[in-house]
């Protein structure tokens, strides 16, 4: 019953065919497709690129452009619900909760694909893209971030249904911070900002469950 649930969320995956995705899967319900899942990650930023355009308190117009490493720990949980289109294709949807930066917490919203060489049922390799949209926790301005990723993993056989992945992925978020104001305490407000632009480039290596 819960995985019926769940499934309304990703209903438009019905209309994909699996003809082009590899080995079919044998004929059953829609739900014998469904995998549910949670993940639990590290994530180790280790670069910013920083691009910032904003009127001063005192009316000039500021600049700040900066590209440098940048070394921030953060952690992440994930609950996914996808749909298997193969057995080597399946695609899914992700949400949960994510640190990336200093004081920088986001829930997102993503769609991952991931491809397994042999089948998603055997040990082995796989590879994984994912991407999508994320909504600050605490933010002054409330714009949207983007979020990519791209990785690989092993899967590890439990039972029939469920598996251990071990995964690790190069992570890019388009994010628009609030600006700490260079003359004083707080932040630049946002009707003063013209630009606030940042890119953070993270490593990722999280362990996931799937049933």
């Amino acid at each position: 019953m819960m995985k019926r649930k769940l499934l309304t969320l990703a209903i438009l995956l019905i209309s994909l065919s699996p003809c082009a995705t590899g080995r079919t899967i044998p004929a059953g319900s829609f739900f014998d497709r469904v995998v549910l899942g949670m993940e639990w990650g590290y994530t180790q930023c280790f670069f910013l690129s920083r691009n910032y355009n904003f009127i001063t308190e005192e009316g000039y117009r500021a600049f700040e452009k900066s590209d440098a490493f940048y070394f921030r720990p953060n952690a992440q949980v994930l609950a996914n619900v996808g749909y298997r289109l193969s057995e080597q294709l399946t695609l899914s949807l992700y949400g949960g909760y994510i640190g990336v930066g200093e004081q920088n917490r986001l829930i997102p919203a993503l769609l991952r694909a991931s491809y397994f060489p042999s089948t998603d049922s055997e040990d082995g390799l796989f590879a994984y893209a994912q991407g999508g949209a994320a909504w600050h926790v605490h933010s002054t301005e409330g714009r949207t971030a983007w979020l990519a990723t791209l990785g690989g993993g092993y899967r590890f056989r439990l039972s029939y249904d469920t598996h251990l992945d071990l995964l690790i992925g190069i992570k890019y978020l388009h994010d628009h911070p609030s600006i700490p104001n260079p003359e004083g305490p707080g932040n630049v407000p946002e009707r003063n900002i013209r630009m606030n632009n940042a890119g953070y480039c993270a490593l990722d290596i999280s362990i996931a469950v799937s049933f």
